[in-house]
């Protein structure tokens, strides 16, 4: 495999995942005050361990975050940036590679009892997939009915 390919296929995955981010496992309820992240069933949580990036099948995700900060307006922690290379041939076949992220949630949108962090952006400190040092991902989940 090239680093142009691998390359090629990061950027490919953080465009796709740009789109749309979920959020997957919780670390304590929500209350009406509490400023949340919606996860990818559609459940309020505040400070969840994982993020996922990919809800549909999982193959990038943000785990073992540890919150150093959990504010009204922003939230930063540190944790570990899971990613499924999807290379040689296909996701199933792919190899799982793991980088350090410091994590910074921000940018809030609100509705009825709810207000929640719309934007999460990783620092990569020793780099990145296709040595990226930064990449950012819009939190867009819906609320379950």
């Amino acid at each position: 495999m090239t680093a142009r390919r691998t390359s090629a296929l990061f950027a490919t995955a953080l465009l796709a995942a740009t789109a749309s981010v979920g959020l997957a496992t919780s670390a304590q309820a929500a209350n009406a005050s509490d400023t949340v992240v919606i996860n990818c069933v559609g459940k309020k949580v505040v400070k969840p361990k994982e993020i996922v990036v990919t809800c549909a099948d999982a193959n990038v995700a943000v785990q073992k975050i540890s919150w150093k900060r959990w504010g009204l307006n922003s939230a930063v922690g540190t944790g570990t940036l899971s990613w499924n290379t999807c290379l040689p041939t296909d996701c199933a076949s792919g190899t799982v590679q793991t980088y350090p992220v410091r994590v910074t949630l921000s940018r809030l949108a609100s509705g009825p009892n709810v207000t929640a962090f719309t934007k999460m952006t990783l620092a990569f400190p020793k780099g990145g997939p296709a040595s990226a040092n930064t990449a950012s991902y819009l939190l867009d989940n819906q609320l379950a009915s």
